[in-house]
Parts: structure tokens; C-alpha cells; sequence
């Protein structure tokens, strides 16, 4: 009988163990990251070489419910909201946000002019939903821009309730210049950094054609979330909507890719991203990541003379996630020397190539932007020749397939900024312009 009942034990050890261990060790959602090299094979002189990154990560939105929001809307109430129709937009594409948001989701509201309130503190949204939206419906438009203002007190509010356990994300809108309070968009890209080290992430909603595309695009990319340009404010519910679905599908946060680069390799730009060198690693910040996305990360390289084989890069992906548990994907990228011509043409990598053509010519329509800026329409010009030759000339260029076609598409869109460059109203064309470029480098 003693031996009956220890071997019964024993089973059910067995079976506990292994339950245990599968509980343990099961299978968890897995980002990868892949960096590939436009020419693999390269010159013994060296020269520049172009690393695409790859990030891809898990459809898992659907298996589970969302993530709580930790959001704060922070909405501009200056004189000018009242043209257009502006603020009456604004009321019913938040009074529609609401409707969305959950009893546990948490929800500040800032509201600015040249003084700035806290009409709703953060707090759980709760059952009664229809008293916050009597709140935004009693917003009128009045005095001056305190953007400056309205951002860092809703990055507080924010801040309240910071965590792995929430998606934490601060919505400006705006439809004006920064005019009172801190104007300077170094300082306000300084505090948006300092924030998202809290995995708090700001976008940037930019409203008609009168508001600073710079600074709002500046404030997305230091903030790490998104950037939009809304010409019309009758399409305010449709973005708004489209980024709380976004903000919704987040699956980790204050992400970064770390790079360590071979012996003498240097890196001369990662384009359109920003980028630190930290403890002879390269940084990356990449904000929020979104369930079932691909992000595509162009890393110009410049890779010293030599032989034989060389390392020119290894990296690794980073994040936050309190329900993902943390496997960290790596790459490692190497060139091969040659003295052939010939043998480099034959290993380049078009799909890689046609990445990287893009990229730059993105590179160069934004340097255009900073020429018109600048009053310079002849350099605006030129900068958007060089970005339309660019693609002329891509060794993708004729390549049959979607590399061909990518950089065929992107050929078609400089032809259109440069007519639309043409325009007479100049906010208007810069602005269309440099947010279409925008979606290209960002792969949106």
C-alpha cells in the first residue's frame, strides 16, 4: 500500500513539475531585429555602406484585452481655434475619444491659451463619462499660445500614473506659433526626451496651415510618438481615432537599438531618427512599440580600408514590457573585401539598396524643407533634383519586383513635391510636403 500511494506521489510530482516548467518556459511573443548591408561584398579602399535595420514584432492585440491608457490631452484654446470651426471639430473628435476609453483607462485634460488649466486631473475615467465631456464642451478659444505650458503640464499629469502596466501617452494639438511661455524648441524637445525616459510618449497633432511643422514634428520625434498634419479640421475625429487604435496596439515601450560598431567603423548618419553615441555604443530611441508592425532603420556607415572579413556592426533591441517577457534580439552585420569591381556589383543587395536610396532621398526632401524655411528656393530646388536623381539612378531603380517598384513610387512622389513646391501658398506646400516625407521615413 506505501508503495502504491509513493508511486501515485510520485506521478503527480511529475505531472506538477512538468506543468510547472511549461508554465515557466512557454513560448512568448518574440521581436526580431535584422540588419542586412547594402553591398556585403566591398572595396579594400573602404568607403560607405548603408545598414538597414529590420524590426518586426508579434501580432498579439486580440489575444488579450488592451492595456489601461494613462492619456492626457492637452488642447490649444487660443483665439484662433475659433476660425474654421476648429474648437466645434475638436469638441466632438475628443467627446468621440471618450466614448472609447475604459472605466480603468486613466485621463487628464489640459486646456491653454497664454494661462494654462487643468480641467480634469488624473483619474480613472470611472462610468459617468458624459460629465468629462461636458468639460471639453465648455473649452472656447481665447488669447495667446502657452504651448510650451500646456505640454509640460500634461506631461505631469502623465506622470502621475507612469508605468510598464499603462500605455502612457500625452496628445498636443495645436493650430498656432508658440508665443508665450517657453518658446524655444530645443527646451521643449529637451523635456519631451526627459519624459520618455518615463516611458511617456508625446504626439503631436498640428491643426490648418498657421502652427510650427517643425516644432510639432520635433516634439513626436523627441517624444517618440507620432506626428500628423491635419489641413482640415473636419478630419480631426478620423486621426484622432486612428491614434488611439494606434496607441491602442502598444505591446512595449521606451524602446531603443544599441549598436556596437566594428574597429574603425563610424557611423555618419541614421537618417531621419535620432541617435546618441553613449559608452562607444550607438543609441537608437525608438519609442512605443506596436503590436504586428515592420520598421525599417537606415544606418550610414563609414567602413575603413582592409582584407579579408570585418564585422561592421552587431546590435541588440531593447524595451519595456510588463506582460512581455524580455528577449532581447540581436543581429551582427559583416563585410567582405575584395579588389573586383565586379564581385561588388554581384553581392549588392537591391532590396537592401532600394531602402537605403529612399531613405537619403528622404534625407535630402527634408533639406529642402530647411531651404525653404530658410527663404532659399533655389537651394530647395536643387536639394529636390539631387533627391529626384537619386532615384533615377538607384541600382533598384530598374529592378523588377516591390524594390523596383518602392523606388519607382518614391521617384513619382518627388516629381509631385516638386510641383507642389511651386504653390504660392508656402505653408501649405511645405507643410504636405515635409508630412508625406515624414510617412516615408517612418514607413507609414
Amino acid at each position: 500500500m506505501k508503495q502504491r500511494i509513493a508511486a501515485i506521489f510520485t506521478v503527480i510530482m511529475l505531472m506538477w513539475s512538468n506543468s510547472t516548467a511549461m508554465t515557466l518556459h512557454a513560448p512568448s511573443p518574440v521581436f526580431t531585429l535584422n540588419g542586412k548591408l547594402n553591398c556585403p561584398v566591398i572595396s579594400e579602399r573602404g568607403g560607405t555602406a548603408y545598414l538597414q535595420l529590420t524590426l518586426t514584432t508579434p501580432n498579439i492585440i486580440g489575444e488579450k484585452q488592451r492595456k489601461p491608457m494613462n492619456l492626457s490631452i492637452v488642447i490649444d484654446r487660443s483665439g484662433s481655434m475659433g476660425d474654421q470651426q476648429k474648437m466645434e471639430f475638436v469638441k466632438k473628435a475628443f467627446a468621440s475619444l471618450v466614448d472609447q476609453l475604459q472605466p480603468s483607462d486613466i485621463l487628464s485634460i489640459v486646456v491653454y491659451d497664454d494661462i494654462v488649466d487643468v480641467i480634469r486631473r488624473a483619474k480613472k475615467v470611472g462610468n459617468n463619462k458624459q460629465s468629462i465631456k461636458r468639460l471639453i464642451d465648455e473649452v472656447y478659444p481665447r488669447n495667446s499660445t502657452n504651448l510650451g505650458g500646456g505640454l509640460v503640464e500634461g506631461l505631469r499629469q502623465s506622470e502621475k500614473y507612469a508605468g510598464k502596466e499603462f500605455i502612457n501617452r500625452v496628445v498636443l494639438l495645436s493650430d498656432g506659433l508658440a508665443n508665450v511661455g517657453i518658446t524655444d524648441p530645443i527646451e521643449l524637445n529637451r523635456i519631451a526626451k526627459q519624459y520618455r525616459n518615463k516611458s511617456i510618449s508625446v504626439t503631436a497633432m498640428g491643426v490648418g496651415l498657421d502652427y510650427n511643422e517643425n516644432l510639432m514634428m520635433g516634439l513626436s520625434e523627441s517624444g517618440g510618438g507620432n506626428y500628423y498634419f491635419i489641413e482640415h479640421p473636419h478630419s480631426l475625429a478620423a486621426i484622432i481615432r486612428q491614434e488611439f487604435e494606434l496607441a491602442s496596439s502598444v505591446i512595449a515601450q521606451n524602446g531603443a537599438i544599441y549598436l556596437t560598431l566594428g574597429d574603425n567603423v563610424h557611423v555618419q548618419d541614421v537618417v531621419g531618427c535620432e541617435f546618441k553615441n553613449e559608452n562607444a555604443r550607438y543609441i537608437i530611441p525608438i519609442g512605443d512599440l506596436y503590436a504586428n508592425e515592420t520598421r525599417e532603420f537606415t544606418v550610414e556607415l563609414s567602413v575603413p580600408a582592409g582584407t579579408g572579413n570585418r564585422i561592421v556592426a552587431s546590435g541588440e533591441l531593447r524595451y519595456e514590457s510588463a506582460t512581455i517577457i524580455a528577449s532581447y534580439p540581436t543581429f551582427s552585420a559583416k563585410v567582405t573585401y575584395t579588389k573586383d569591381f565586379a564581385e561588388i556589383e554581384k553581392n549588392r543587395d537591391i532590396s537592401t539598396q532600394a531602402k537605403a536610396d529612399i531613405a537619403v532621398s528622404t534625407r535630402k526632401v527634408e533639406q529642402a524643407m530647411q531651404a525653404m524655411d530658410n527663404g532659399d528656393q533655389a537651394a530647395a530646388e536643387m536639394r529636390l533634383n539631387e533627391a529626384k536623381d537619386l532615384m533615377s539612378t538607384s541600382p533598384a531603380a530598374s529592378a523588377a519586383g516591390a524594390s523596383g517598384e518602392s523606388v519607382r513610387s518614391q521617384l513619382g512622389k518627388i516629381e509631385s513635391y516638386q510641383k507642389t513646391a511651386k504653390e504660392d501658398d508656402s505653408r501649405k506646400a511645405k507643410k504636405s510636403i515635409q508630412y508625406e516625407n515624414y510617412k516615408t521615413r517612418k514607413n507609414k
